[in-house]
């Protein structure tokens, strides 16, 4: 389907906090899927939803890092393109469903899903070791008057 065939529709946010996951070393990562955009396709599902959702988003994450793991912060910039990191092993801690509600009358429920996080050997301004998350949003669609 061609992206000028997809309908932006508005929305308001009912719920949009960090999930929570443990990384092996002890650090707390917190990630969310902040939605800027929703766009819907106007062709419906037999059962009456879009049959594409599509979202302009981003992932925010942040770790709370224990002391032991802080350091000097890095003289140089952090630049990723440079740096080698190393896969670093995680699991859910605390998942939390973002939703939102659009004006066309549905409510989307994502859940963010880490794939892999990444440890860097450069530090953060605040000497903490640098992370990166691959996440996506897993969406979930249902309208908002159920008869």
């Amino acid at each position: 389907m061609n992206s000028t065939e997809m309908q932006e529709v508005d929305f308001i946010v009912l719920k949009e906090d960090y999930s929570r996951f443990l990384v092996h070393d002890g650090t707390t990562l917190k990630v969310k899927i902040v939605v800027r955009k929703i766009f819907c396709s106007p062709q419906k599902t037999p059962e009456g939803y879009p049959s594409i959702i599509d979202l302009d988003s981003m992932n925010a994450v942040a770790a709370i890092v224990p002391p032991g793991l802080k350091g000097p912060s890095s003289k140089e910039p952090f630049n990723p393109q440079k740096e080698k990191p190393q896969e670093i092993k995680f699991e859910e801690q605390e998942i939390k469903i973002q939703e939102y509600t659009t004006t066309n009358g549905y409510k989307i429920s994502i859940k963010p899903v880490v794939v892999k996080v990444f440890k860097y050997n450069q530090r953060n301004a605040y000497g903490e070791p640098v992370y990166t998350s691959i996440s996506s949003p897993l969406i979930l669609l249902s309208t908002t008057n159920f008869s």
